[in-house]
């Protein structure tokens, strides 16, 4: 599965954020606060939902108001290309999944596409960071094996740690031979307390019988109050019974004059509706009679206000010709207005046809004239060619004549050169004596060198000799003194001698030296006087050779100029006779142009622009002449036929034959008329709708009225008013009877009301209500006996139980058992979740870590160039690394920066042999900050072939590492919200 695409709504400081994945292997560089985080949360998000608000985890919800959440664009396997959208909604995000058939899924499929993989899980094997590195650091001892054996076979350390844990809170728990976990410390105080609760028993015989004679008395008791709750109960009925009698006395009455009345049904607030009904109906017959009145008044008027039907029959045409009568008036004007267009386009063509020499024949073939765009511009570029060319004649012909002036002049400065020079002979011999004069001063030179070495020589040469001969005089000398001293005269002979014979040596060299170099020295004087003398007799010939030498030089760049000169001269002659070619041309194109035109060779070329010109507006005339006198023809056409239309609808309507604009206004009162009167003919109309509409109305309700009146009689059962009247004041009496009995019922208690049938009068209740009373008594009586027996057994029982150690022992013993067995459990399962987890990480190292060992020994061997190569896993759960050398080294013996590179080739290794079962990208952040320059580029060599079968993520704010990948890898992020894709 590759991520191709990411788009942020919202999320954190990112907002609309789009970014497209190209590389498998992608580099997201960004300086800090760039939003590398930002980012790497978000793809977390997308896929495993946003962090609930009780998480410590930051939600990284939008401060700008954007949409909370974003997409990912996935290419799976399975699939296809698919889409995972999450926003905000519910506790971590609503989610839609969209497939490439536009089939859309939710959380299971989600959850299914990602193997069930939650995101500690995702975030432990494929997304780690300087972090990762930093916890390898802190570690000391063993736990770096333990810490680097969890990144081997799950990715992280969270399963060591909560094994560690659970460990922990076992031992705290219990321990096979310790005294303060919690378990051992209840085994011992449970075993104590078993002692001391046998010893409480031995005297619990008498303790039973009391207990026994105690449960037969709190039985009797209870029994006892029972019987006196029930009498109590039967007494407070009665008394109730007994305040009620009267009223239920009084209910049997009402009921009797109830039922004597019998009264049937009879309407509600029927003697109120029928007043109010008769009202009604008087008021709606008054109504009646004046709606007739006027409907006879606006009758008479609607037949004064009958239409005329002549004009109702040409309304239409008056209409029309009323609503053309203004554009007929336009028209007129417009046709006064073109017949002088008319007039002066004639004129404006005759003096611009006059302008160009045109005359009638060629006005008629002036619209198959090219005066296109293209002719404008051939016009245009031709005039300007000749323009140029005229201006470029004069300016070849003065460049030709100062180049002739140029070669003529080097000329003459080259005949003075060659006057002067020598013949080459005596230039010859010249040379030589120079070349002799040359080798003399070199050897001259090399003499006086000599000199000076002598000279140094004899120099150094002295200052070693003088400081060796003092060397030897102070040894002997000392010496010398040393055998006066000590009176060793043999000694002192010989030191004697030793400096006769230095002094002589000295002298010696000193002559033979000095011999020799004054020798060498006057040779070599000798041979320079010699030398000199040479050079002083050629010495009066080097001036002239110099001169002869310089003229030489003069001449041969003379010569040089005047070739170069005459290449010019040739060339401008070329030019003057390609511009005679392209005159010849130009003039062709002009003569084309005034024959294409119909202009008279009398026209000049700069004249032609001007005549275009002439010609286009020339154009443009008689085009607008033509439309002009169309639009004429047209206006003229338009008016008589209105003119024809109005005179057929006068003579219809009778009218007199009068001029135009009196035959408008007479049409115009006639149906302004016809529209006053039909507008009071239809307003007469709605009234009189209205009238008839309000008399059907009233009607109807006076309809109504006499129905509900009818309703009434026949609900109370009546044939005439007067009857129903009496039925109402009797139905009156019947509901006051019924109200009093509902009143009544209210103070009567219910159960009274139901034992009334049980007493045949008061004297009844009154007997009974004693003989409940005497029943309480006794009751009463015999339970103040049994609670004072009570007390005493309660007395007996407290002195054996000596104030009640027995009782609270034996609760403290169960309650302790209890206690034990809680924690018992407690333990029981915490030993089972170590048991699961142990057998889950066994269950690893075999199956998942030689896997990840033998992929991780490839990574270490090129991280490392080769100087640690394999891994050893040992039975008892150890780690070991093998170094070239064949030393094994546990991972705490290792460096800082070599235990860091375990930690990352088991890492990979781990993504690596997972990829088959869970082929999701790898995400980096920062994880190599701590590699030097070679391992950075060990590092990233591995991540690219890695990139071959995995998708790659790799985020850093690091810019010497972007040097290591191509331009097209890297992808850039700043502070300031701006992407790009360079390096």
């Amino acid at each position: 599965m590759n991520i191709k695409q990411i788009h942020i709504y919202g999320f954190g400081k990112l907002t609309d954020f789009r970014l497209s994945l190209s590389s498998s292997l992608q580099v997201l560089y960004g300086e800090n606060e760039a939003g590398k985080s930002t980012l790497m949360a978000f793809i977390h998000a997308i896929l495993f939902g946003f962090p609930t608000k009780q998480q410590s985890e930051l939600r990284y919800e939008p401060k700008r108001g954007s949409k909370y959440g974003g997409n990912l664009l996935l290419e799976t396997e399975d699939y296809g290309e698919i889409l995972v959208e999450r926003v905000g909604g519910k506790a971590t995000g609503n989610v839609v999944v969209t497939l490439s058939d536009g089939t859309t899924k939710g959380e299971e499929f989600l959850k299914q596409l990602l193997k069930n993989m939650d995101k500690s899980m995702f975030k432990g094997i494929f997304s780690f960071n300087i972090h990762g590195l930093q916890g390898v650091n802190q570690l000391k001892g063993e736990d770096i094996g333990h810490y680097l054996l969890a990144a081997g076979t799950i990715g992280t350390d969270i399963i060591v740690k909560t094994e560690q844990q659970l460990q922990k809170e076992l031992d705290q728990l219990f321990k096979p031979s310790g005294r303060k976990p919690e378990l051992n410390m209840m085994l011992q105080t449970i075993k104590h307390q078993e002692k001391d609760l046998k010893k409480s028993m031995q005297h619990n015989e008498t303790y039973e019988n009391l207990q026994k004679e105690l449960h037969t008395l709190l039985e009797e008791i209870e029994h006892m109050q029972g019987e006196g709750k029930k009498f109590e109960k039967q007494l407070r009925k009665l008394e109730r019974l007994k305040q009620d009698w009267p009223f239920i006395q009084e209910r049997k009455q009402l009921l009797k004059r109830i039922e004597e009345i019998k009264q049937k049904h009879f309407p509600i607030d029927g003697i109120h509706r029928m007043d109010k009904l008769d009202e009604q109906l008087r008021i709606t017959n008054s109504q009646l009679q004046a709606l007739k009145v006027k409907k006879a008044e606006y009758e008479k008027e609607l037949q004064l206000l009958a239409p005329n039907q002549l004009i109702v029959q040409n309304e239409s045409r008056i209409q029309l010709i009323l609503e053309k009568w203004p554009q007929v008036l336009q028209w007129q004007e417009e046709l006064i207005k073109r017949k002088e267009e008319q007039r002066k386009w004639n004129e404006q063509i005759s003096l611009l046809s006059r302008n160009v020499y045109y005359q009638e024949e060629d006005l008629k073939q002036l619209p198959s004239v090219d005066l296109s765009i293209d002719m404008k511009d051939k016009i245009r570029t031709t005039v300007k060619d000749n323009y140029y060319l005229k201006s470029k004649k004069d300016e070849l012909e003065q460049h030709l004549e100062i180049e002739k002036n140029k070669q003529t002049e080097l000329e003459m400065q080259c005949d003075r050169i060659e006057s002067e020079l020598l013949s080459e002979e005596e230039f010859r011999r010249l040379s030589d004596q120079q070349q002799t004069y040359n080798q003399l001063q070199n050897e001259y030179q090399q003499i006086q060198d000599q000199l000076k070495l002598i000279r140094f020589s004899k120099d150094q040469g002295k200052k070693e000799s003088n400081l060796a001969t003092m060397l030897f005089y102070l040894l002997f000398s000392g010496f010398f003194l040393w055998s006066l001293t000590t009176m060793h005269y043999l000694s002192m002979a010989g030191a004697l001698i030793g400096l006769i014979v230095l002094s002589y040596t000295a002298w010696t060299n000193k002559n033979r030296k000095k011999h020799n170099h004054d020798s060498s020295e006057r040779q070599l004087l000798k041979k320079a006087e010699k030398i000199l003398d040479e050079m002083n007799q050629l010495a009066d010939r080097r001036p002239k050779y110099e001169e002869q030498q310089n003229l030489r030089s003069q001449w041969k760049e003379l010569i040089l100029q005047i070739e170069n000169q005459q290449f010019k001269f040739t060339e401008k002659m070329e030019a003057l006779s390609e511009w005679n070619k392209k005159w010849k041309d130009n003039e062709h194109q002009l003569n084309g142009i005034r024959h294409q035109l119909r202009l008279h060779d009398r026209f000049s070329s700069e004249q032609l622009p001007d005549a275009f010109d002439i010609l286009s507006e020339l154009a443009k005339m008689i085009h607008n002449q033509a439309n002009n006198e169309a639009q004429l023809n047209l206006l003229i056409q338009k008016v008589s036929k209105w003119e024809n239309e109005l005179n057929d609808l006068v003579q219809a309507l009778g009218l007199e034959n009068i001029a135009n604009d009196e035959k408008i206004i007479h049409l115009k009162s006639l149906l302004k008329n016809e529209q006053d009167h039909r507008l009071l003919h239809r307003e007469m109309k709605n009234k009189m709708d209205e009238i008839e509409h309000e008399y059907i109305k009233w009607l109807n309700e006076s309809t109504s009225l006499k129905d509900a009146l009818n309703q009434l009689l026949t609900d109370a059962g009546a044939e005439h008013q007067e009857e129903f009247r009496k039925k109402g004041k009797e139905h009156e009496e019947y509901l006051a009877l019924k109200n009093s009995l509902q009143m009544l019922s209210k103070q009567i208690n219910e159960e009274s009301l139901k034992a009334t049938s049980a007493f045949e009068s008061f004297d009844v209740i009154e007997n009974e209500l004693l003989q409940n009373q005497d029943r309480v008594d006794t009751i009463i009586n015999r339970l103040e006996v049994l609670r004072k027996r009570l007390a005493e057994v309660n007395y007996e029982i407290n002195l054996l139980e000596d104030g009640g150690v027995y009782t609270e022992k034996l609760h403290e013993f169960y309650h302790l058992k209890s206690l034990f067995n809680m924690k018992a459990k407690q333990w029981a399962k915490l030993t089972l979740a170590k048991q699961m987890i142990a057998k889950t990480m066994e269950r690893m190292k075999n199956e998942r870590f030689p896997k990840v060992l033998e992929t991780a020994e490839y990574y270490i061997n090129q991280l490392t160039d080769g100087q640690y190569i394999h891994f050893h896993f040992k039975e008892s759960g150890q780690l070991k690394i093998e170094r070239a050398d064949h030393i094994m080294f546990d991972p705490e013996e290792l460096s800082q920066a070599t235990t860091e590179q375990v930690y990352i080739s088991l890492r990979l290794a781990l993504v690596q042999v997972l990829q088959d079962e869970y082929p999701f990208p790898m995400i980096i952040d920062d994880g190599f900050v701590n590699f030097d320059r070679d391992r950075t580029k060990r590092i990233i060599q591995i991540l690219l072939e890695m990139s071959k079968s995995t998708q790659v993520l790799f985020f850093t704010c690091h810019e010497h590492i972007l040097d290591l990948f191509s331009e097209n890898q890297i992808f850039v992020l700043n502070e300031k919200e701006t992407y790009s894709m360079v390096k």
